[in-house]
């Protein structure tokens, strides 16, 4: 066998070990036994320590934030986009009840929500403070899911809801590293004092019982209001958002309501409310200039 056919055979050999190992890195084939998440404790981290929580090994975040909670004995500060397990509001209320200062911040609109109801009351009949979050463009979500204590913090994508603990993919980071800490409990303690003239102990933030006109909308960006008109037409754009429009030239028109493509199908024909009067509930936002209401579920759509 001659030098040239050895180095050729070489070559061939060399080029599919390449490949099979390519195709085992890019196959999601993962073989590293090295892989390992710490086992779920329900306790404190030792001082300057971290625990990464993977939701569904164990299935009790619920209790690893009951833990800070009842481990705490100046103050607890918390921000939470969706709040429903009682465990966790039946903490925070012994907490209070023991005299540790208790004040929280949620989202204006999950805070309006029949689910967050019995939390929010729950937190008022305690006296526990609950701040809504009120973006002065009335625009964006308080999405933040954090728990700060004098001592610890725990932070992440968990969500305090039962799906959170049992059933999604949720990462949960618990730790006592006095730095980190520290700079979680002043983000939460500017947005108390952004969000103090915020209706507190529950009541979502700048809430109007009143049902305004939809030329007056752009006046109470940032409530949660009713706003009335006469629906003249609807308009479906290429990405599937539709638009409900007050006016004939929707250009000029200082308020409209606006379904996302992912909700529209729940609303079914709108054809059926043009040229009836109809009342949009929800959070009046502002959009390039115009007030806005943007719907999620038809029964924010009435006659």
């Amino acid at each position: 066998m001659n030098q040239k056919m050895i180095r050729a055979i070489i070559a061939l050999i060399l080029t599919l070990a390449a490949g099979t190992a390519g195709y085992s890195a890019g196959s999601g084939q993962v073989r590293d036994t090295n892989i390992s998440i710490p086992a779920q404790t329900i306790s404190v981290p030792a001082v300057g320590t971290t625990r990464i929580i993977y939701s569904l090994d164990a299935k009790q975040n619920d209790q690893e934030l009951i833990a800070l909670i009842d481990n705490a004995e100046d103050h607890i500060y918390f921000a939470i986009y969706t709040f429903t397990l009682t465990d966790v509001a039946d903490a925070l209320v012994k907490a209070k009840e023991r005299g540790v200062v208790v004040k929280g911040l949620m989202d204006s609109e999950q805070s309006r929500s029949s689910y967050s109801a019995p939390i929010i009351a729950k937190f008022k009949d305690a006296g526990i403070s609950v701040l809504t979050e009120k973006h002065a463009s009335g625009n964006g979500i308080m999405h933040i899911k954090l728990l700060v204590t004098e001592k610890a913090y725990a932070f992440g994508s968990y969500n305090w809801t039962s799906s959170a603990t049992k059933i999604n993919d949720e990462i949960l980071e618990v730790g006592t590293d006095p730095s980190t800490r520290q700079a979680h409990e002043n983000i939460l303690k500017r947005l108390f004092e952004e969000y103090r003239t915020s209706a507190a102990a529950g009541a979502a933030a700048s809430v109007s019982n009143d049902t305004y006109d939809y030329t007056d909308a752009s006046e109470h960006v940032g409530e949660y209001a009713s706003v009335r008109g006469t629906l003249i037409k609807t308009y479906t754009s290429k990405t599937g958002t539709v638009f409900l429009d007050f006016c004939k030239e929707y250009k000029n028109c200082s308020f409209s309501g606006v379904i996302f493509a992912d909700d529209a199908k729940k609303f079914g024909d709108l054809s059926r409310h043009v040229g009836t009067s109809v009342t949009l509930t929800g959070k009046i936002s502002l959009y390039q200039n115009k007030a806005e209401i943007i719907l999620s579920d038809p029964k924010q759509i009435s006659n």
